[in-house]
């Protein structure tokens, strides 16, 4: 044993007289465990506090929705419905209010049978008065601070075209849906008296159920909607839901999955650095492990050595980055569930996070090290004491050679550029750290690019709508079309028809989808085929489906399929199959005319699909209102208006999220890459003191050493770049797939962000200069003396 004890002491000299390359190496360690370490404990709290908070409002097993409304009596006789366990009516209108300019914003009011008695999604009372009174309004707690009020101000609704005051008593928190930033929409909370005055009527449109067992939700919601049905009142969607996880709950697992990926990635490239610096310090001390062999030291003092050095490396890189990731990754959770409108717990350490990070924090540096630990303890006391140690190496001379015969570049340049390649393995490393940074940056761009270049084909190509009108009860299509038709600024109006159907597989299986049905001559869609036709004239019973959905359940052209809707089972034949990122996977359609011959019904629609003569974002919201009074002095009543612009906001809210942590952990890979370049270039000028002593002896300056070094990294940083923009493309076609299918369930349109490649190049010459200032300085300092006599 007694041969193990000066290797500790050995062990913390080495560390200590290379501080600057200890410090470079901790940090990369630290960085790599702090990248998984926050996204655990990040997927740790969120997804333990967004199931609790979200269980503590009783969520729902099945949704209905009743444009027309429902009567609490009527809802009352739901709760007799074998297996409902709770039924909870609410009161959904969409209309607008003025802001603080006096522009009209959106606004969804919501209104309870009895607020001190809800049974079913839970709001909850945040501040101020509960419930709101007659002539009171409770808004939901985001949306007090973003429209500039308080408790106490006047809020002016819109109440079917008659302008209504009601004064904001309180706040609310809506824990079922996402938060205003995301929806784009504000929420507030009023009494019936109030509903009564801006939607005309006490009845109840939005029905929440929930179920004594998850394997009945499908044969409750049938009986729901049959009771409803038979009582008179017209049932539109009918939505299954899981308790368990909220809704979006899939959309964050995606995101922090995507993250993690990188995490690792980061670790992994840190990872480089310590292989890189173990190769370099073994090198350096060739000659000792050959005294240490000759005087008894075999193979296993040798790695136990070194391998404590690295332990060291990793346990100090872990202890520091375990408190910086649990505090980040508390607020990388906080801030998504921000978005989805939750609170968090109050911040405590999460173990799960803390196991994973001293696993691979002490882990993955071994495990790196361990190629050139175990060539370094295979080396003979004859190699050993025949070595020269730190040489710098010469690399492939085939390629210096080459390098040597470049005309016309300055003397300086010349040397940088053979320096470069001397180490071959430490320049193959540090390449891959900077170039995986680069093209991860890049694609992360690119595929942000291809999102909103998709979203601008479907506006501008697939759905030329500016808005979807849907009404409370069925309108004559010769009436309302005309009507709208008639209002300044639309170009022209459709009636179609959307409803939620259930709908019998070939494979016997029974799913949800959504029923969509327009006119053949339709000028504001145009289908996207994947395969087969779209619909024709001449059809009889003919449907298209949803491409990767019909992929997934086995639906291929010429399948018959049936059909449940209104109560009616219809038949329909599969010819084609089309590509829809609004309606995305359960989407069919069919003939308008086609579908209302099936259902023995003709000239009536609940809803209208318009387009404007302008089509930005505030013309949108300002002819849509003007349509909503016109209509409403017609006796048509509008149950909800979505425009295009407000559409394309929710679609990319979340997204918007996933690219700005993408990007973060991009420049985390590019810090890595740059301290990785950092240590690469420390060590070249480690191995090159004897040549920088004779680089003095002949004349060089300060500013000579400075440039060359400098020079060296941007040789490498120049690589790095080329390399990455190669690499780029195929890796952003991969994101971009991978990312379309997380999360509209079909690949995105490619669209391949050049600008981001400029940006690139300006981040690595940044970096580049960054990492090599350190080890240019101390090339600088070395005195004549200093390098001659170094070992």
């Amino acid at each position: 044993m007694n041969r193990f004890r000066t290797i500790p002491r050995k062990t913390l000299r080495d560390l200590w007289r290379n501080r600057s390359r200890t410090l470079l190496v901790v940090l990369s360690v630290a960085l790599g465990v702090l990248g998984v370490g926050m996204i655990v404990d990040t997927w740790d709290v969120l997804t333990t506090d967004l199931q609790r908070r979200y269980a503590a409002i009783h969520p729902a097993d099945v949704e209905i929705n009743a444009p027309g409304g429902i009567p609490v009596d009527d809802l009352k006789g739901l709760a007799t419905i074998p297996h409902v366990t709770a039924v909870q009516g609410r009161a959904v209108y969409a209309t607008r209010h003025r802001d603080a300019e006096g522009k009209w914003q959106a606004l969804e009011l919501l209104a309870f049978p009895d607020p001190l008695d809800q049974a079913v999604n839970i709001i909850e009372p945040e501040a101020g008065k509960w419930p709101p009174g007659r002539g009171e309004i409770v808004l939901e707690r985001r949306t007090l601070p973003r429209l500039g009020l308080a408790v106490g101000d006047m809020l002016t609704v819109d109440a079917q075209g008659r302008e209504l005051a009601l004064h904001v008593v309180g706040t609310m928190h809506q824990q079922d849906n996402f938060s205003m930033e995301v929806r784009g929409t504000s929420t507030a909370v009023v009494d019936l008296d109030v509903m009564v005055q801006v939607q005309g009527h006490d009845r109840f449109n939005t029905i929440y159920l929930t179920v004594d067992s998850p394997q009945v939700r499908g044969e409750v919601a049938e009986a729901a909607r049959q009771r409803l049905e038979r009582a008179g009142h017209r049932v539109g969607r009918v939505t299954l839901k899981d308790p368990t996880r909220h809704l979006a709950q899939e959309v964050v697992d995606i995101l922090l999955l995507i993250m993690a990926i990188l995490g690792v990635l980061i670790l992994l490239l840190s990872a480089f650095l310590v292989t890189n610096t173990i190769s370099a310090l073994i090198t350096q001390q060739t000659d000792q492990i050959g005294i240490m062999k000759a005087i008894g030291g075999d193979r296993t003092v040798i790695l136990v050595t070194y391998g404590l050095a690295v332990t060291i490396y990793g346990g100090l890189g872990t202890l520091l980055a375990i408190p910086l990731a649990g505090r980040l990754g508390y607020r990388l959770a906080a801030y998504l569930a921000s978005q989805i409108n939750i609170d968090l717990f109050p911040y405590r350490p999460s173990l799960i996070a803390w196991a994973a990070m001293i696993v691979v924090g002490l882990l993955i540096p071994l495990l790196a090290a361990a190629p050139p630990l175990w060539h370094g303890a295979s080396i003979t006391v004859q190699q050993a004491i025949s070595s020269y140690g730190l040489g710098g190496g010469s690399g492939d001379p085939r390629l210096v050679r080459w390098l040597s015969r470049l005309q016309g570049l300055p003397r300086t340049w010349s040397l940088a550029i053979r320096n470069s390649v001397r180490a071959p393995s430490r320049l193959a490393l540090t390449l891959i750290t900077l170039t995986l940074a680069g093209a991860t940056f890049v694609a992360v761009l690119s595929t942000r690019a291809s999102f909103n270049f998709t979203l601008d084909n479907i506006v501008g190509n697939q759905y030329r709508i500016d808005a979807i009108l849907v009404f409370t009860r069925a309108q004559r299509v010769s009436r309302v079309v005309p009507l709208l038709e008639a209002q300044p600024g639309v170009e022209r109006a459709e009636a179609w028809h959307f409803d939620q159907v259930i709908m019998s597989l070939p494979s016997g299986q029974d799913v949800q989808a959504t029923l969509i049905a327009g006119p053949l001559d339709t000028q504001l869609f145009r289908p996207q085929v994947e395969q087969g036709r779209w619909l024709r004239e001449d059809d009889a019973g003919a449907i298209v489906l949803n491409q990767e959905w019909a992929q997934q359940e086995g639906v291929r052209l010429g399948d018959a399929v049936t059909v449940r809707v209104q109560g009616e089972d219809t038949t329909w034949t599969v010819v084609g199959f089309n590509r829809d990122l609004v309606e995305q996977r359960t989407g069919v359609y069919v003939d308008l005319d086609e579908l209302n011959r099936a259902l023995k019904r003709r000239d009536h629609t609940y809803t209208a699909l318009v387009r404007y003569t302008a089509h930005d974002r505030a013309s949108q919201e300002e002819i849509t209102a003007q349509i909503i009074d016109a209509l409403a002095a017609h006796g048509i009543e509008v149950f909800s208006a979505e425009t295009m612009s407000a559409i394309r906001d929710q679609a990319t809210a979340m997204y918007t999220v996933l690219v700005i942590f993408l990007l973060v952990m991009s420049l985390l890979l590019a810090l890595v890459g740059g301290l990785g370049l950092m240590g690469a270039m420390s060590i070249n000028v480690l191995e090159r003191s004897k040549e920088i002593g004779v680089m003095r002896a002949i004349g060089a300056d300060n500013r000579t050493l400075v440039l060359v070094f400098w020079g060296e990294s941007m040789v490498i940083t120049l690589a790095s770049f080329l390399l990455a923009w190669w690499l780029s493309e195929p890796l952003a076609r991969f994101m971009t797939r991978t990312v379309g299918l997380a999360f509209v369930n079909t690949p995105l349109d490619y669209a391949y962000a050049r600008s981001a490649v400029g940006i690139w190049l300006v981040v690595a010459a940044v970096v580049g200069s960054l990492a090599s200032i350190g080890p240019a300085l101390n090339a600088a300092r070395l005195r004549v003396q200093e390098t001659l006599s170094y070992e």
